[in-house]
């Protein structure tokens, strides 16, 4: 068996092209995991998905009628499903808007019910 003869000037520049590709493809890389993440250009907020808290409450019948109005008045302006919880939630948002001094005549107005399940 022979020794290959190899050219030093072509062996050096060979691992020199690799070194700046190497270089490029690192720098690319970090361009692209290190960018700081871009505004949301949504109207909505984009929060990450979280877990839900299920709970229980009682409520009048004329409130939990309410609820329904409200879907059904939601799907006349075109919103296609909209839940019970969602509309609870959207009037806890509406509330948030108030004043404090607005929020307890608010919660002035409503029926004082027993806390408890019936026996």
């Amino acid at each position: 068996m022979t020794k290959k003869m190899f050219d030093n000037v072509k062996v050096r520049a060979t691992v020199t092209q690799q070194d700046v590709a190497l270089v490029d493809r690192f720098d690319k890389a970090d361009s692209i995991l290190l960018k700081a993440p871009e505004p949301a250009t949504e109207t909505r907020p984009t929060a990450k998905k979280s877990s839900v808290i299920r709970d229980t409450f009682s409520m009048p019948p004329d409130d939990y009628a309410r609820i329904e109005e409200l879907r059904i008045m939601a799907n006349k302006e075109g919103r296609s499903s909209t839940s019970k919880s969602e509309v609870v939630r959207a009037g806890l948002h509406a509330l948030g808007l108030l004043s404090a001094q607005q929020l307890v005549e608010v919660l002035g107005r409503l029926e004082r019910l027993v806390p408890g399940r019936k026996s």
